[in-house]
């Protein structure tokens, strides 16, 4: 058997071209890798999240469904955990009225953000139900911050009820915000 000589010469020296590795002067750390691949990660997702307003529309649903039956099923129990002025008194009947007025109107804004996920998928219409909800959210928020603060509502109220209507309404103004860029127009 004859073997070409000239051949194997070359496929080495291609090889050692080829998986040549260069010294650095510097590496970086473990923790900077693992820094930067989170970073990376949380960029992705965020711009995975908000490419669509389906996942706003969805978690905007939830939550007003959600608190939509918590206050027209159980309005006594909402009062008794959440108002710090006479407890030990049953709670005014009309105060009852009024948190199931409310829960109507929770469940009318599922509806609309449940609207605006399944059946009107047009772009300005989605703009405009993310800026209704958003300042439906952020006012409920503002109107919880401002109860804690007067003394009438307790701090379980601020946190549970206002922060989750603050995280709805900040999550509604970012798919409005780019809604609006990618659009170029405001409504």
């Amino acid at each position: 058997m004859n073997h070409d000589t000239s051949n194997k010469q070359e496929t080495s020296s291609t090889t050692s071209k080829r998986h040549h590795i260069r010294k650095r002067s510097y590496y970086p750390s473990t923790i900077r890798i693992i820094l930067g691949h989170f970073a990376s990660l949380n960029i992705f997702l965020f711009r995975q999240i908000f490419r669509t307003n389906n996942l706003p529309l969805l978690l905007t649903f939830l939550w007003h469904t959600y608190y939509a039956r918590r206050l027209l099923r159980s309005p006594r129990k909402y009062i008794k955990r959440y108002f710090t002025q006479g407890r030990r008194e049953p709670p005014p009947v009309i105060a009852i009225d009024v948190l199931k007025r409310l829960g109507g109107t929770h469940f009318s804004l599922g509806l609309l953000a449940l609207l605006a996920l399944t059946r009107f998928r047009d772009m300005t219409t989605q703009k405009v139900t993310l800026l209704v909800l958003s300042v439906a959210n952020g006012t409920s928020a503002w109107n919880d911050l401002m109860y804690w603060r007067s003394g009438r509502w307790n701090w379980n109220n601020l946190t549970e009820v206002g922060g989750s209507e603050g995280m709805i309404a900040l999550m509604n103004i970012i798919a409005y915000s780019i809604s609006v860029l990618r659009s170029g127009s405001f409504l």
